[in-house]
């Protein structure tokens, strides 16, 4: 088994965090039949897979999506530039979140910019900004983890290679850990549903039942 030692994780570091992605311009303005769906994002994102057997989007998994309520239906079997958007959405989303978290945090992109719904904005100008945001993004993302690695290399011997690889998987893992913590809570604060005059109302009368009852029965003789 090959190990490399710190400093040749550090020559590494920018080949390892250099992913694949898709260009807006690279999506098929035609629609896409399902195992055309699967070639093209196995093509275009091969370079993410861990190890070569891995499959980045299969049959089985556009169907499951479909049946979660992630993905809408394709149109007679073939799948829109729109649908595509989508599913680089979910590709990288579910290495972090729960479906569910997915499909409530897409579910207003389909409602409303799926095929241009409403508001005049199609889901391709979105993807498009968000692709500029991501690769300016991406070289603080770079400057962060050499910062990292910097932080390791001098908390430790200089021969210890396991406890300065170990400090920058822990110290890399606590960000990702925080990180998915905010989205999280973001998602739930996103969609928390407003509570109706009825149901303060309601929630109002319940309590002051309870009340009631409470008193009557501490006023009762022993």
């Amino acid at each position: 088994m090959s190990i490399h030692t710190f400093n040749e994780i550090k020559e590494k570091l920018n080949e390892w965090i250099s992913l694949d992605y898709i260009r807006p311009e690279d999506i098929p303005a035609i629609e896409l039949y399902m195992d055309q769906v699967t070639t093209f994002m196995d093509n275009q994102l091969k370079g993410n897979k861990r190890n070569d057997d891995d499959k980045i989007l299969t049959k089985t998994m556009i169907n499951n999506y479909s049946k979660n309520d992630l993905l809408p239906p394709s149109d007679k079997k073939k799948y829109s530039k729109d649908h595509i958007i989508l599913l680089i959405y979910i590709y990288y989303l579910k290495n972090f979140l729960s479906i569910s978290d997915i499909e409530q945090l897409l579910k207003p992109m389909s409602e409303q910019h799926f095929h241009n719904n409403s508001n005049g904005i199609s889901m391709s100008d979105i993807y498009s900004d968000l692709f500029k945001l991501e690769q300016q993004y991406g070289i603080k993302v770079r400057e962060s983890v050499q910062d990292v690695y910097e932080i390791a290399d001098t908390q430790f011997p200089i021969d210890n290679d396991y406890l300065k690889t170990f400090a920058m998987i822990t110290m890399l893992s606590y960000d990702i850990y925080a990180k998915k913590q905010l989205v999280e809570r973001m998602i739930d604060s996103l969609f928390e549903k407003p509570v109706s005059k009825s149901e303060l109302k309601e929630a109002k009368a319940a309590a002051k039942q309870k009340e009631n009852k409470s008193k009557k029965n501490n006023s009762k003789p022993v």
